[in-house]
């Protein structure tokens, strides 16, 4: 089994696409843990609306190529294009940061709010 902590982000109907994100990845994964929610200010002149950034603890026995092949199903399902990125809109961002421990994405050093709340979730041991 793998574990990965990967990282949401929404600018559009916040709340709800969190939870919708989450309900479609308990379709091809078993959650093991969430952070808390940080709302963030955007970064860069094409995004308007403030983010909500929350990581989540996955549990697979797909690699890590499949699981982000399942992002990106996810994203699209989710309204994501190339349009909307071009409007700054973003329904889901699905990133993977941690595969088995290893760091997979730059995010983690680059955005703090990406580590807090990676930090907070990702050493905790799940109890069997």
């Amino acid at each position: 089994m793998n574990t990965a902590v990967v990282m949401l982000g929404t600018n559009i109907n916040q709340e709800q696409n969190l939870i919708l994100a989450k309900e479609k990845l308990r379709d091809f994964f078993e959650i093991l843990d969430e952070s808390t929610i940080m709302v963030t200010k955007p970064i860069g002149k094409k995004y308007k609306n403030e983010f909500h950034n929350q990581a989540v603890k996955i549990l697979s026995d797909d690699s890590a190529k499949e699981i982000t092949s399942h992002f990106k199903h996810i994203e699209n399902e989710m309204g994501r294009s190339s349009e909307t990125s071009k409007q700054g809109i973003v329904p889901i961002d699905i990133d993977l940061i941690l595969w088995n421990g290893v760091q997979k994405r730059s995010d983690y050093d680059k955005y703090a709010f990406v580590k807090k709340c990676v930090d907070e979730i990702k050493d905790k041991v799940e109890l069997v």
